[in-house]
């Protein structure tokens, strides 16, 4: 069995139009949402995923960093691959099936809509409808192996969003 955890990158600031999407900022709220979900899968699943990979997109990297301060991990460390960015179902499971298997527990930063579409495709079916800001799904897997990664062969064991902890209003749509 592996753990999957998905996790769509804080608020991000739509302030400065000539600032190119990947290069777009957190806002005050993204700032303030993701230390709080980091300490919160700390504090309630003692989290500690075996690796990191991230979006290159400014505000997925700066929202993965935030968390591995709070669980106490290197936010140094954390992989950074490109095919995460904007990125379809297929090019999420191929990042994926790639993991070594010495990996047991996945953590993957990225954006919406492809990280909800990869979990419900994972789950054979809809189990996430609006994937908000900062929303993390922790997925128990049915494989012993990443190459095995298809669809159908997960299960979403935990899904929350800052809104959802106490983190503050969330009252955008996702």
């Amino acid at each position: 069995m592996k753990l999957l955890t998905l996790i769509r990158h804080a608020k991000s600031s739509h302030d400065n139009p000539s600032v190119r999407d990947i290069h777009r900022p957190l806002n005050g709220r993204g700032r303030r949402d993701a230390p709080a979900v980091g300490r919160h899968l700390d504090d309630a699943f003692e989290f500690a995923p075996d690796l990191v990979i991230s979006s290159p997109a400014s505000r997925a990297i700066h929202t993965a960093r935030m968390i591995a301060k709070e669980i106490g991990a290197d936010e140094w460390s954390i992989r950074q691959d490109e095919r995460i960015y904007e990125a379809p179902v297929r090019s999420l499971l191929q990042v994926v099936r790639e993991v070594h298997d010495d990996f047991a527990h996945v953590a993957m930063f990225g954006h919406n809509p492809g990280l909800e579409n990869f979990c419900n495709w994972l789950c054979g079916g809809r189990v996430i409808d609006g994937l908000r800001t900062t929303g993390v799904m922790m997925l128990e897997l049915e494989v012993d192996s990443w190459s095995a990664v298809n669809q159908g062969c997960a299960r979403l064991k935990h899904y929350l969003f800052p809104a959802m902890i106490g983190a503050g209003k969330d009252p955008d749509p996702p």
